[in-house]
């Protein structure tokens, strides 16, 4: 069963609570198969973890029919959630990485070698639009020493060319920075939910 059938069948189990009620339980569930599938599960296995839809039915008439029924009950009164069972790597597959450790490892070392090459590059791209808007600033100041009129307008010009290069580079490092990073998070992430999806 999918995320949003489980919540439509929980929504349908729960009509008859008062809305805020009925809300509480819909948002603690969603959290609960949130958090399994960043633990590395499907969404399917993540919906099944928690139960069957008459059992969490049963806990929820059990929890309302109680004369403190107008209390929402505490997070532990809830459905009990069945242990998420982890991922364990068979052993050809054990196997198969210990014999590809000559060629994955370089590999890995090759990727991550790259990895840092894009955040030099990046590094680089920032100090030179640093450079081009100091440069635009000196002619910008040099132009106001400049006896002729038509290398005052030259170098003032210059400069604001400079200077409107430099924001339009910076403008586009900034938002290149910002993808590079969000990929970053994700990738760690996905390494992380895997190591713990394993171990």
């Amino acid at each position: 069963m999918k995320k949003d059938e489980f919540i439509n069948e929980l929504k349908r189990i729960t009509a008859y609570l008062p809305q805020a009620e009925s809300e509480k339980y819909i948002e603690y569930y969603s959290e609960i198969i949130a958090d399994a599938m960043e633990d590395g599960m499907s969404e399917e296995d993540a919906v099944y973890s928690l139960g069957s839809i008459a059992e969490i039915e049963g806990y929820i008439k059990e929890n309302n029919e109680l004369p403190s029924s107008q209390k929402f009950p505490s997070v532990k009164s809830y459905a009990p959630v069945k242990n998420i069972k982890k991922r364990h790597l068979p052993a050809w597959a054990i196997i198969l990485i210990a014999v590809g450790f000559p060629v994955w490892f370089p590999l890995v070392c090759v990727f991550f070698v790259l990895y840092l090459v894009v955040w030099a590059i990046i590094a680089s791209l920032y100090a030179a639009a640093a450079s081009i808007f100091v440069c635009g600033i000196t002619a910008i100041v040099a132009s106001f020493f400049a006896g002729d009129f038509s290398i005052v307008m030259l170098t003032l010009g210059t400069g604001l060319f400079f200077i409107g290069i430099s924001v339009f580079m910076l403008t586009g490092m900034i938002q290149l920075t910002k993808l590079y990073a969000e990929l970053t998070v994700w990738i760690v992430k996905k390494c992380i939910n895997g190591v713990k999806g394993v171990s």
